[in-house]
């Protein structure tokens, strides 16, 4: 049977056109401009928005329940068939992503008649036959449009993206699943990267870590979907060289997941959690979720990346000049003064919830910050991985492990910190700290942790110079950056990412370490050498919010490449510490 004009994927590669160019980066802003055009679609009328597990996630950290309400949104509903329930007066706008389990549940829906009309939004591409079986199940002919929207990635920041993915711990021993059970890990991976690409509009050259079988096999699975399965969607008419899509495992970098963070955006995700853009604390018995984001919080956004020490002065003023407003809203003398509040008063109100906000959120971090002595285990990290006195770093470790007031997790993250920076030349020391672990009642489980990280992890496992202690040369820069100081001894590590980001913007990584996947692989030696004028990074087991920082301020000292950075979920130390302990089980 015929199906309205519209249905199938030549209209939806034509939905995207209005995605916004990487030049000006703001994949928040492409999220919602798809989600309005979707609304839009439907015309004027009562809206049921029907999403499932993931892209709800994605709604609500594009939208709030107002602006939904603003776009004629009276319910929001999770992909389901009651057959009891009959809404012919809404207009259901489906926004779900093309699985086999979504796409049954949709047929159901359609048969059961629970809505008037229909206007489906897949997130990413859809099989033919998923399409067919949707036609045949339209007995009422009530669908009135089918389309792809390229949206299946949660927008966090303007320029990083994740998928936000289960089993993160799969993803860090996929060498060792069974061969039926890496297609279920690698699938949505490779769904996702298209789907960032397809948004942004880019098929750009493709490299992934030489080492790592996963990223090796996403780039290839990414390569094969856009340069030959899908080549006409992914066709956009670029210079496809000056973009570079770079495939990376976690494991290259063990480190940074693990490591306490001191600005602010960072720090909230290390001691409370951050989820979908979203907080929450408990105040006086009761839960509150709040949300952090720089899309709709100015003292956010300008605040993200400021370290502890700058952030209290910062939320010290933002309370002040609240407290200035607060005083001549007040003073209302005369029908002018009252008129004047009245129409400040929403804008006060806002300021109001903002600095209630930020100033919970500081009391909470400061509060665990000193419960959990994490001043003076920062330092000793920072010395571990940043330092080159193997015996300082020893004591300071065994210090921490016999202090009652540092946690068992603290003192673990030390001294798998410790196994991983000095396995070769440390080992009967790393032996003594494990004892000293088990003699505090840690699990065993987590003791034999220390000895199986760098079984998955260590030296001979990796592609980059972690510690900048493979070259004389790398060696030397470190000595004189340690020489110079830093200037705050709690954040002097910088992340692995950023010296293989430089690398690629200057053309030096190495081929024999980020080999080209798909046709550009078999490119001349000059188009190989040539340096890109987008990166876009994805990490295989997760990327963290300090990464992310770092991203940011590359974008802005050097505006001639730009970065967007993504990965399967936003780690912090404790999820990350799962993810190893599952995966070396």
């Amino acid at each position: 049977r015929a199906h309205p004009p519209g249905l199938g994927r030549r209209a939806a590669a034509a939905a995207h056109d209005g995605a916004m160019a990487v030049n000006a980066l703001n994949l928040q802003l492409v999220i919602k401009e798809y989600i309005i055009k979707m609304l839009n679609e439907a015309g004027v009328g009562m809206k049921c928005l029907v999403v499932d597990d993931f892209t709800l996630n994605i709604v609500s950290s594009a939208f709030t329940q107002t602006e939904l309400l603003q776009k004629e949104v009276f319910l929001v509903e999770k992909l389901h068939v009651d057959s009891n329930k009959k809404m012919q007066h809404l207009k259901a706008v489906c926004f779900v992503r093309p699985t086999e389990e979504s796409v049954r549940v949709l047929c159901d829906l359609l048969r059961a008649g629970t809505y008037g009309e229909f206007f489906v939004f897949f997130s990413s591409v859809l099989a033919e036959t998923h399409l067919q079986a949707l036609a045949e199940s339209d007995e009422n002919e009530a669908v009135r449009q089918v389309q792809e929207m390229y949206a299946s990635f949660l927008a966090v920041d303007p320029t990083v993206f994740t998928l936000d993915l289960p089993r993160n711990d799969h993803l860090l021993r996929y060498a060792s699943l069974a061969p039926s059970t890496r297609s279920t890990v690698i699938d949505p991976i490779v769904e996702g990267i298209a789907s960032f690409l397809l948004s942004v509009k880019r098929r750009p050259a493709i490299r992934a870590q030489s080492n790592s079988e996963i990223a090796k096999r996403v780039a290839s699975d990414v390569a094969r979907l856009a340069y030959e399965q899908e080549q006409g969607l992914f066709d956009f008419r670029r210079a496809e060289g000056a973009s570079q899509l770079v495939i990376l495992d976690r494991l290259d970098d063990p480190v940074t997941p693990l490591l306490s963070q001191w600005t602010y955006q960072a720090m909230i995700h290390e001691l409370i959690g951050i989820k979908n853009n979203r907080v929450r604390i408990h105040e006086k018995g009761k839960a509150q979720d709040i949300v952090v984001s720089g899309s709709g919080d100015g003292f956010f956004k300008d605040n993200m990346y400021a370290n502890y020490g700058d952030l209290g002065t910062s939320v010290k003023r933002l309370g002040d000049d609240f407290q200035a407003v607060s005083k001549m809203n007040k003073q209302i003398d005369s029908i002018e003064d009252m008129q004047r509040f009245v129409e400040s008063f929403p804008e006060f109100r806002q300021q109001s919830g903002n600095v209630s906000k930020h100033v919970s959120l500081m009391s909470e971090l400061s509060r665990l910050i000193g419960e959990r002595a994490l001043m003076a285990v920062s330092q000793v990290e920072q010395e571990i991985v940043c330092g080159a006195d193997r015996a300082y770093a020893f004591s300071s470790t065994l210090e921490k492990l016999g202090d009652p007031t540092v946690t068992s997790t603290a003192c673990l993250k030390l001294v798998l910190l410790f196994a991983l920076r000095y396995e070769k030349e440390g080992e009967r020391q790393i032996l003594e700290l494990q004892n000293a672990l088990a003699k505090r009642a840690v699990e065993p489980s987590f003791v034999r942790l220390v000895r199986d990280v760098t079984r998955i992890a260590g030296e001979a496992k990796r592609v980059g110079d972690l510690f900048g202690n493979r070259t004389f040369f790398s060696r030397a820069q470190k000595a004189v950056s340690g020489l110079k100081g830093a200037d705050n001894v709690y954040t002097q590590h910088q992340p692995l990412l950023v010296q293989t980001l430089e690398n690629i913007s200057k053309g030096k990584a190495k081929e024999s370490d980020y080999p080209l996947v798909g046709p550009a692989a078999n490119a001349g030696s000059a188009q190989k050498d040539q340096r890109p004028t987008e990166i876009f990074v994805f990490i295989v087991g997760g990327i963290t919010y300090e990464e992310a920082r770092f991203v940011a301020q590359m974008n802005e000292s050097n505006p001639g490449t730009q970065i967007a950075l993504g990965g399967t979920g936003i780690l912090n130390s404790a999820g990350f510490l799962t993810d190893l302990m599952k995966a070396t089980q």
